[in-house]
């Protein structure tokens, strides 16, 4: 089956959209992105993980099944992104279970919404230095599903950041340590598979239909729906807050599960500090992208390991994007031509 990769650039912003029937895609897509690929895995602190992987092969293993029972296109995904760019499959798999070993994976990423009207829905991705200048939009038009548009790190299966589907789905993800992972799938895997969701009560339902060995907090929106929901997902447990009207803010730890589930760094309670001393009254895009970009955006100094790569906020209502690369400037496009990799409709 043929596929293709097509790179443009927004701006400031490298966006890459590949198109065809999936392992051909994503193996097109590895070859492509070998280089970056190389550089990632190179880059990453991923000793911890590998440590574990070896201390506990059994756990690590009965993940990688679970992965691959529960999520096979995801993990067929990775393995077609494998052999695209060379490099050992097992490299990125322990690079994309860095959060579902018990090794911990930083603690990266801010959400903030408002629901009303405007309805907003806003993420800072935040990762490791060895990403910047590396990471880009990526929009994936696989064979009979929908489009999906996402933040790639490259190596990376494509659902760990922020999301944006041509049904008009959008969230983000932070990541959450949990103190005892569970011997289910990775998290990433899981939610790969949410992003085939038509509502956010069907990828809600996923969510909850599955495990997930590491911890993740989603924070959900849909274009054209004044609510948002935020769902936060450890091993089995599942706990879902839908809010009406207002503020709302999730960073690294778990606000409605129990605490005793997860590890909360100082960071992350310094960001949820700031955060729950925000008194918007009528706050707008403009107010939330330059909230994300200062408030609570990150640069790797003072002993935090990470920065903020990216930022995006979501008009709800209107449909459009704000996008802030690191150290690049604004752009603007409608979240369904970023998810349907309309590259004439962006400029």
């Amino acid at each position: 089956m043929v596929a293709t990769v097509r790179e443009h650039r927004i701006g400031d912003v490298r966006w890459t959209i590949v198109r065809g029937a999936r392992e051909a895609a994503f193996r097109e897509l590895g070859a492509y992105a070998a280089a970056d690929i190389a550089t990632v895995l190179a880059g990453l602190p991923s000793w911890p993980v590998s440590a574990r992987a070896r201390r506990s092969p059994v756990r690590f293993r009965a993940v990688e099944s679970a992965s691959q029972v529960e999520h096979p296109d995801a993990y067929a995904e990775l393995t077609a992104l494998a052999e695209g760019a060379g490099v050992p499959f097992d490299d990125l798999l322990l690079a994309n279970l860095r959060g579902d070993l018990g090794a911990g994976d930083g603690t990266g990423c801010t959400d903030l919404a408002w629901a009303g009207s405007p309805s907003l829905l806003g993420h800072n991705e935040d990762g490791a230095p060895v990403f910047d200048g590396i990471g880009r939009l990526l929009t994936l038009l696989i064979d009979g599903e929908p489009g999906v548009c996402v933040w790639w790190y490259p190596g990376f299966v494509p659902a760990n950041t922020f999301t944006l589907t041509t049904h008009g789905l959008v969230w983000g993800i932070d990541s959450v340590s949990v103190a005892a992972p569970s011997p289910c799938a990775g998290r990433h895997f899981l939610a790969r598979t949410a992003q085939r969701a038509t509502s956010v009560a069907e990828a809600v339902s996923v969510l909850r239909s599955h495990a997930s060995a590491g911890g993740f907090a989603y924070t959900m929106g849909q274009v054209g729906a004044p609510v948002v929901t935020v769902v936060e997902k450890a091993g089995r447990d599942t706990a879902v807050t839908t809010v009406a009207s207002g503020l709302s803010w999730h960073t690294n730890h778990f606000r409605q599960l129990p605490p005793h589930l997860d590890v909360a760094s100082e960071e992350s309670l310094d960001r949820a500090e700031v955060c729950a001393h925000l008194t918007p009254t009528s706050p707008d895009a403009k107010w939330l992208v330059s909230t994300l970009t200062n408030a609570v955006h990150r640069n790797a100094d003072g002993g935090d390991e990470l920065m903020t790569l990216s930022t995006l906020v979501t008009d709800l209502g209107a449909g459009e994007v704000t996008l802030v690369p690191r150290g690049g400037a604004p752009l603007t496009a409608r979240a369904a031509d970023l998810a349907a990799g309309n590259a004439d409709a962006v400029g």
